[in-house]
């Protein structure tokens, strides 16, 4: 084994064991690759001293938790659908299984409870955060249910027997447990691998028939053109899987499937498919030539790292902040300096790092807590407020803020 490659970030507790090669990409981790490769590494990376768990903890947001949820109800009433037979949501039998798993609610219900269930022991969510996090997602599990019936309503399972499968995938490792051969029927959440390329993915709805196979991707955010990309890849995955697709059956039509419609296109093909093969053989030799490096190459720009989930460990993106005092009045901010001396119950003075001046005038509520004065902080999601008798820009801790405390040593 090779030794672990470690890299120093400069915030406490987050020493980073940088990760090896994947033993598969996938589309999504390709594309982040891509955009930058020390966000990739830093969001796989290991950090002991912070928790047992592998990549940096993620600070979830009730939008992205909404997806999952609406996700995962759709697999477990597809796949009970398509247990039974159902060949729409319309038919008898489909009403008699809505009722035995306890209606669509009743699942977007347990799924959310799961998936909070799922974020114990994150370190960057305490006890309040959990508890916005979990009223927030109830308050919208009337909008998860109109999704998953949107969804089901235009679902159409063929007549078809249930799928039969040849002997299961032998293999132990990645990506995931047993496969079969794809037959006739429907699969929901079928996992596709191109062992050629270590190229993995995983398709909403797969339709085998007589004549056809189509390819569905649910999608519930705003519609962007790389959801058609990846169906395209989708449709590789599935020409060189040689256990889902051994008779290497072209797919018919790809479609991406949003709340309220669907676009759908035709599949590649076979030239197509060749070209997009190269292709990806190339991304991947690029992606792995990046792993290599004594430094994660950084990539920053103003749109990806408002979003990015280890910003706070990346030195690249600290020197490019804009200054407090250039920012409109409720502009949401990050900040990197040193706690300066207190000036109110609740407010304290942060100082440039670079002069030692007073630069910001921070308040908080008093839950909050601020690193004692000296602590050199990196502050995320400040708002940007004013005060006629500071004559200093002024920023609040808000209920999305964070505070990361830094070590002596330069990252």
């Amino acid at each position: 084994m090779s030794e672990n490659r470690t890299f120093t970030t400069g915030v406490k507790a987050s020493e980073a064991i940088l990760p090896t090669r994947p033993a598969y990409w996938s589309y999504s981790s390709l594309q982040e690759m891509e955009a930058c490769p020390r966000r990739w590494m830093l969001s796989r990376a290991e950090y002991p001293e912070l928790w047992g768990k592998r990549g940096y903890p993620q600070l979830p947001t009730a939008a992205a938790l909404f997806g999952d949820v609406v996700h995962a109800a759709l697999e477990t009433i597809v796949k009970k659908l398509v247990t039974a037979r159902c060949t729409s949501l319309r038919t008898t039998e489909a009403v008699q299984v809505l009722r035995g798993i306890g209606g669509i609610t009743a699942v977007v219900e347990r799924t959310m409870r799961d998936r909070l269930a799922m974020l114990e022991g994150n370190p960057r969510l305490d006890g309040d955060r959990m508890k916005r996090l979990s009223v927030e997602l109830r308050d919208r599990v009337p909008h998860a249910r109109a999704q998953v019936q949107a969804y089901l309503s235009r679902t159409v399972l063929p007549a078809t027997p249930p799928a039969t499968g040849s002997q299961a995938d032998p293999r132990t490792s990645e990506p995931g447990p047993s496969r079969r051969r794809a037959g006739l029927g429907t699969h929901p959440e079928i996992p596709l691998v191109a062992e050629a390329l270590r190229l993995v993915g995983r398709i909403d709805l797969l339709t085998v028939t007589q004549d056809r196979v189509d390819i569905t991707d649910y999608k519930t955010g705003v519609e962007d053109p790389s959801h058609l990309e990846q169906l395209r890849l989708y449709a590789l995955l599935w020409d060189l899987d040689r256990i889902a697709n051994p008779e290497r059956r072209s797919a018919t039509e790809l479609t991406a499937a949003y709340p309220s419609r669907e676009i759908t296109i035709p599949a590649p093909s076979d030239t197509q498919l060749r070209d997009l093969e190269e292709t990806v053989r190339r991304r991947i030799a690029a992606a792995e030539a990046e792993l290599v490096a004594s430094v994660p190459r950084a990539l920053p720009s103003k749109q990806k790292c408002s979003l990015c989930q280890v910003r706070q460990v990346c030195n690249a993106y600290w020197e490019q902040t804009p200054e407090a005092h250039a920012l409109s009045l409720g502009a949401w901010f990050d900040y990197q300096g040193i706690v300066g001396p207190q000036n109110g119950a609740h407010s304290w003075w942060l100082l440039s790092e670079r002069t030692g001046q007073k630069t910001i005038l921070l308040r908080a509520a008093a839950i909050m807590r601020v690193p004692p004065p000296g602590h050199r902080i990196r502050v995320l999601n400040l708002r940007r407020d004013d005060d006629p008798e500071v004559g200093a820009p002024v920023a609040t801790l808000t209920a999305a803020s964070e505070v990361f405390v830094l070590t002596n040593s330069e990252g």
